[in-house]
């Protein structure tokens, strides 16, 4: 079989991703494996996509090979699939598959998008695999990897699998601006930060409408303006001085117009189930900030130009990021009636200091990153040293008189005689310290 693998990595012949790639290629010698490092060259293939394109037709299995960042594929990738649905090729029935590395933070959705947009684009999708980043160097890893590709080759071959039919967004709907301004008062600063190109205008209308009711006042940031060097090559330089390797003046960009403000609305329009390419090399830019988080705590919004009602995929990301950071979610605007009702979400928020209690999104998240910083600590050593200095180690192991405790309790309970007076002892003392609380 012709294996086509979409190299999504922007570190090109050296990720790791990659590697998982070259061993499959290895060990199943019976099948043709060919090679498009999309994630390094994506500048060739803003050029031409012609190249790629040619490929893709000829493959009779695709991987999109890919290690995740900030929930989702790397900007690379993500602006490669957005010039292949621009190309307009008939990829029809065309089988594709993933293969992903990752500490699995939101490893689900980098892995839906994928299956989104291949779906989009009427490729019959197969289940792919979300690998940890040093799963390879295990027999076990090795052996999963085996078999996710056996899996997916058997998948191909199957006759007469029936692929979906390709999508066609439905034409969007003009944004006619409603508000007239309100009287704005002074004390909160919040920032607008928004993709606007020159022909979106219903967005423009949507901004200006949110401005117009929102009873702060607002000021405008618009990344299309900037200009960007390039997107994150995760080559981790800027883990030892906290700078990006990409000496474009991002980080002050960032300092001087986004983390000194009080609250964020993000506006955009839809494009291919996310925020766009363009707000995903914004995302992944930020990479150089680490797990420190300069806008921890301060609530956001969302201007959407489109019906993010459908994206779960999207709203589960975006959900996911507030709650990580802490961040009060005042909603998403899509109409005028949800402008109104966000700005004043908003305006609430920060009148109260609003903060969202966590969910599993927030605790389960904190945690993998917890460990994932504890791991390699010698290379995120300012990550190290925030999580450190803000109690953020909450490690049980680390609790000696609870694990002593526990300790002896497993081994009381495994006592049949002590077990029915011992679980109904610890039902009591569960319990002691709210009844003195509601007393």
């Amino acid at each position: 079989m012709k294996i086509l693998i979409i190299n999504g990595s922007p570190r090109g012949r050296y990720s790791v991703t990659l590697q998982s790639c070259l061993y499959l290629e290895k060990n199943f010698p019976e099948h043709e494996f060919e090679f498009l490092n999309v994630g390094s060259g994506i500048h060739i293939f803003e050029r031409d996509m012609s190249g790629a394109v040619e490929a893709i037709v000829s493959a009779e299995l695709l991987v999109f090979a890919y290690p995740v960042y900030c929930s989702l594929v790397p900007s690379q990738l993500h602006r490669f699939i957005e010039l292949l649905k621009a190309a307009n090729a008939d990829l029809r029935g065309i089988c594709a598959t993933q293969l992903s590395t990752s500490a699995h933070f939101f490893d689900i959705t980098a892995h839906r998008f994928i299956e989104d947009n291949c779906r989009d684009m009427g490729m019959r999708v197969i289940r792919g695999l979300s690998a940890g980043t040093e799963d390879m160097l295990s027999e076990q890893g090795r052996a999963e990897l085996e078999a996710f590709l056996r899996y997916a080759v058997f998948c191909a071959a199957m006759p007469d699998a029936e692929a979906p039919v390709p999508y066609t967004p439905p034409p969007p709907v003009p944004y006619v601006r409603r508000y007239e301004p309100v009287k704005k008062r002074d004390g909160f600063d919040t920032v607008i930060v928004g993709d606007l190109r020159e022909d979106d205008e219903s967005l423009r209308a949507m901004i200006k409408d949110f401005d117009a009711v929102y009873p702060y006042r607002t000021r405008f940031v618009n990344i299309a303006d900037f200009s960007f060097r390039g997107g994150c090559l995760g080559c981790m330089s800027c883990t030892a001085g906290g700078r990006c390797v990409h000496d474009d003046g991002f980080d002050r960009f960032l300092q001087d117009n986004i983390f000194n403000a009080d609250a964020i609305v993000y506006a955009f329009t839809l494009r291919d189930h996310s925020m766009g390419s363009l707000f995903k090399l914004f995302d992944d830019r930020q990479f150089f900030c680490g797990c420190r988080a300069p806008v921890r705590g301060k609530p956001v919004a969302y201007i959407v130009n489109g019906d993010i009602s459908a994206e779960e995929n999207l709203r589960t990301v975006l959900g996911a990021r507030s709650q990580t950071g802490r961040n009060f979610l005042a909603g998403y605007a899509c109409s005028a009636a949800g402008i109104s009702a966000v700005s004043a979400s908003l305006a609430y928020a920060l009148e109260n200091a609003c903060l969202p209690p966590k969910n599993f999104y927030a605790a389960a998240g904190m945690k993998l990153l917890r460990d994932l910083v504890w791991s390699r600590r010698g290379i995120l050593y300012a990550d190290h040293d925030y999580f450190r200095s803000n109690g953020l180690y909450d490690f049980p192991q680390r609790h000696l008189p609870r694990s002593v405790l526990m300790g002896l309790l497993a081994l009381l309970m495994r006592s049949p005689r002590l077990r029915p007076r011992l679980a109904a002892r610890i039902n009591r003392s569960r319990l002691s310290p709210y009844k003195k609380l509601l007393k």
